[in-house]
């Protein structure tokens, strides 16, 4: 029999380790994203502490309310095996209510595990990746002028979107967007046709004019905005549409190595296309995404039609997440100094889940929307920061007892 001495013993100890070791951090890789039901002393651990007033929270909640009116009995919310619907979803939000109206903070956590069920929404690092939005401000006109010369579009009659799950039930839920020319369907025209080879120059409509392709590419990321006629003294507010069917790409991608990674957002990317004019439409057409836009007579409005509140209103994946659903996130936001970042502060608030957006995609993903204006837009340009977020639905339990009208 082979004998083993000290020096074998040890090295076949770091080897054992080694491969734990290994074999550790090859499972953290593999960890999914998805929404996890957390258990009771999970939900008492956290400190469900809310920054902002809850006037501003009752008004989400009652657009939410407003959206489940709307929709049939039939309709189904989706938070992993459970399903409830519209009408479970507004008696949900009316014992919260009632609870966070009632409830002191010492007994808020027990209430909400008591009587709710929590779920975390986690990417692939087992945490949440927040982004912020606004609503902002351009100046425009009605005509098209030497001054503002680019047309903002509405949605072009030819442009169609075709649900596949029509043809074929493997594909339900799959949507494909383009146009019909001559007897084919074809993929609609990308951004770069449309802004620099004047593509839609007849077949759409055009709302306004602004100043140039740097203002209406941001608008068309945030979403929504208003535009502002000087001559007349008015505005108008605009908002999605529809959207060409092309795949979003961030632009920050191509200035990896002109913008320092401390430094990227959403401003920074902007003053770099301003000082670099000549390099404009290499950077933009990168993202071949392309927004058309409506006026509408209030806002801005949410993927579920109701006007988003500020800090209250975020969006996620709605193929992901129940829309219109109750929410809690715990992130930071930026404090300035001037115009520089002095620190970020710790932010923690309940909120609806009443938007969408290209690029917000998969669990663990989200983007709060901070309001209107240049210092909404100086919070969310360089949101890029980690977090929790947690989704809040009562049990049907509580929901019968508390409302016996609920099936």
């Amino acid at each position: 029999m082979k004998k083993f001495n000290n020096n074998d013993s040890l090295t076949r100890l770091w080897i054992v380790i080694l491969v734990l070791l290994f074999s550790a951090c090859g499972t953290e890789k593999k960890m999914k994203p998805g929404l996890f039901l957390l258990n009771s002393n999970q939900v008492k651990q956290i400190k469900w502490d809310d920054d902002r007033n809850y006037e501003d929270l009752n008004t989400a909640i009652d657009q939410s309310v407003s959206y489940y009116k709307r929709l049939p009995n039939n309709y189904r919310f989706s938070y992993n095996h459970l399903k409830y619907s519209p009408q479970e979803m507004r008696a949900s939000m009316a014992f919260f209510r009632k609870l966070i109206e009632n409830a002191n903070q010492e007994t808020l956590a027990q209430e909400i595990d008591t009587h709710f069920h929590v779920f975390e929404s986690r990417n692939s690092d087992q945490q949440a990746f927040f982004t912020g939005y606004y609503e902002p401000v351009l100046a425009g006109c009605t005509q098209r002028t030497s001054q503002f010369p680019i047309p903002l579009y509405e949605k072009p009659p030819d442009l169609t979107r075709i649900h596949l799950g029509d043809f074929k039930t493997q594909y339900k839920g799959e949507w494909i967007t383009g146009r019909v020319k001559g007897k084919k369907f074809v993929p609609y025209e990308s951004r770069d046709e449309i802004v620099y080879k004047n593509a839609l120059e007849s077949r759409a409509e055009v709302i306004a004019f602004v100043k140039n392709h740097v203002e209406l590419f941001f608008l068309q990321i945030q979403g929504s905005g208003k535009v502002c006629f000087e001559r007349e003294n008015t505005c108008i507010r605009v908002n999605y549409a529809a959207q060409n069917g092309r795949p979003y790409r961030a632009v920050g991608r191509l200035l990896k190595n002109d913008i320092p990674k401390e430094m990227m957002s959403l401003q920074s990317i902007k003053d770099y296309l301003y000082e670099h004019p000549d390099d404009i439409r290499r950077i933009l057409k990168y993202n071949p995404s392309y927004t058309f836009f409506r006026t509408v007579s209030k806002g801005p409005l949410g993927n579920i039609e109701v006007p988003l509140t500020a800090w209250r209103s975020i969006a996620m994946d709605h193929k992901k997440i129940p829309k219109g659903g109750l929410a809690f996130y715990q992130t930071t936001i930026p404090e300035y100094d001037g115009d520089m970042i002095n620190t970020w502060n710790p932010v923690q608030c309940f909120a609806l889940v009443q938007d969408t957006g290209g690029a917000i995609r998969g669990h663990g993903r989200a983007d709060i929307f901070l309001g209107a204006g240049k210092d909404a837009g100086k919070l969310a340009g360089p949101m890029k920061q980690t977090g929790r977020i947690l989704l809040i639905v009562a049990r049907k339990e509580s929901l019968k007892l508390h409302n016996p009208e609920i099936d």
